[in-house]
């Protein structure tokens, strides 16, 4: 699995350069961090979008199913170059996934207002409020 995942890695390179690979990988590492470690900056951001801590999981339980999937079907006789291919671009649209998810999360959270409890009660000191209204 570890030499497919380099093999998967050197073609990348191959169809989108040297700078365009590594741009890749880092698009979806940043949104796979952002949309995890990211929820942490402020307090409450973690209650709104939950699910983006799970997104790493998700991340690599999806690609070991997707892994799987290409390592069943070579297993049946297909052609392994054909079948590599076409998975890299499946693997790709994965990450490209996860990473949006990621990002949503972290906008999601980030732009929520926090929900603050009505102080009904409360009414401010009465030195706090000048009033000069004499009867």
């Amino acid at each position: 699995m570890l030499s497919e995942i380099g093999a998967r890695r050197r073609r990348l390179r191959a169809s989108f350069g040297d700078r365009g690979q590594g741009l890749v990988e880092f698009l979806v590492l940043a949104g796979l961090a952002i949309g995890s470690v990211g929820l942490v900056v402020r307090e409450g951001m973690v209650r709104t979008a939950p699910w983006g801590l799970a997104l790493p999981f998700v991340f690599v339980i999806g690609y070991f199913a997707i892994e799987a999937r290409r390592q069943a079907q070579v297993r049946t006789g297909a052609d392994e170059a054909k079948t590599s291919s076409s998975y890299d671009w499946l693997v790709l649209l994965w990450s490209f996934g996860c990473a949006l998810l990621g990002a949503a999360a972290f906008v999601l959270a980030w732009t929520a207002h926090p929900v603050v409890a009505p102080h009904e009660e409360w009414q401010p000191p009465r030195e706090a409020v000048d009033v000069d209204i004499a009867p």
